[in-house]
């Protein structure tokens, strides 16, 4: 009976350990299988146990959660990682196109034929073209970053400037506080003109545009001289000269010896047609010979007529006509010179 007992109780025992311990170990192992083919979410069996299994099964708990927050800092380091090979290549995208702006507004200012010279509100310089250092001589130590009284000090170096260096930033400087628009010439020491225009800027900064116009003051000039040497002519001469907007038929110039021959001064003919100063038939005359020049281009052979001159009466004049221009410019007019032949068919009859 005894030997039946134990014999008994050794079977009990071992099926006891193969549900409670065997079993659970079992079901631990494959927990902890599912957990390391990356099943982090699986539930741990067994784990309110209060022996060496629930022990274990806390432990396997703890590797599941560890497994667990390695694979969310992989991901997140694979977010990240993403993240900054986005933002490389946003940011070499956007280098790409700052450097093509950037070109691209350099080949602009710097094919300007007119120097050009951006500053900042402390008037320091943000961008210069080529013929803006073309201009002034200014060496390639001066670029970007550098301030406008450097600037002025290398002028006054090479001759350039003989002014106040202190009191010139300073105006400047106050034209930009005020952002003011504005436009005047200088004379360098060498002779040259230079025509500056100044703007001011969004963000408180100021750009100019120089031009050398020089030769364009010189051409001037001379044009100035040569109007006033045929000005001087043209007041001067013994044949009337009659000037005529050839779109309108208006008086534009007459000369002194018009004057005289018409028997009004200037200030009663600029502006007027011939049907406002003369009678009907005089008038209707004028505007004949006005059309047969409009034909005929020129008619430099002296045409003699007989006018009613309401000043002057009847008068015998000799007239040469010239186009100037063509139809549709502005500049087309109609030139006439006039003799007065009266006295001298006079005298002949």
């Amino acid at each position: 009976m005894l030997g039946l007992a134990a014999f008994y109780l050794a079977g009990l025992n071992v099926v006891v350990m193969r549900r409670s311990v065997v079993g659970a170990l079992a079901e631990i192992t494959r927990a902890t299988d599912r957990i390391a083919d990356g099943d982090v979410k699986s539930e741990v069996p067994h784990l309110g146990r209060h022996d060496e299994i629930g022990h274990l099964a806390r432990a396997v708990q703890h590797f599941r959660d560890a497994v667990a927050r390695i694979f969310e800092l992989e991901e997140l380091e694979l977010g990240t990682a993403q993240a900054r090979d986005a933002a490389m290549t946003e940011r070499d995208k956007f280098n790409d196109k700052y450097q093509a702006k950037k070109w691209q507004l350099s080949a602009a200012i710097n094919s300007m034929p007119q120097g050009l010279i951006m500053l900042d509100g402390k008037a320091a310089v943000v961008a210069m073209n080529a013929n803006y250092r073309r201009i002034y001589n200014l060496p390639e130590t001066i670029q970007a970053g550098s301030t406008l009284e450097e600037i002025l000090q290398h002028r006054v170096k090479s001759g350039l400037f003989s002014g106040d260096v202190v009191k010139y930033v300073g105006a400047v400087r106050d034209r930009i506080a005020k952002r003011e628009p504005t436009a005047y010439e200088i004379t360098l020491n060498d002779g040259r003109i230079i025509k500056i225009y100044e703007r001011p800027m969004d963000g408180g900064g100021w750009v100019s545009v120089q031009e050398d116009v020089t030769e364009q003051r010189q051409r001037e000039r001379i044009l100035e001289r040569m109007e006033r040497f045929l000005a001087t002519i043209i007041e001067n001469v013994a044949e009337g000269i009659i000037a005529k907007d050839a779109r309108n038929l208006r008086y534009v110039f007459v000369n002194r010896a018009a004057e005289k021959m018409i028997g009004m001064s200037r200030a009663e003919i600029i502006g007027k047609t011939a049907r406002e100063l003369f009678s009907a038939d005089a008038a209707a005359l004028i505007e004949k010979r006005d059309q047969q020049l409009l034909a005929q281009k020129q008619q430099l052979e002296p045409i003699v007529d007989t006018i009613d001159n309401p000043a002057r009466g009847r008068r015998v004049i000799s007239a040469r006509r010239v186009q100037i221009g063509g139809a549709g410019e502005e500049s087309h007019m109609f030139v006439t010179m006039v003799e007065d032949r009266t006295d001298t068919m006079v005298a002949a009859a």
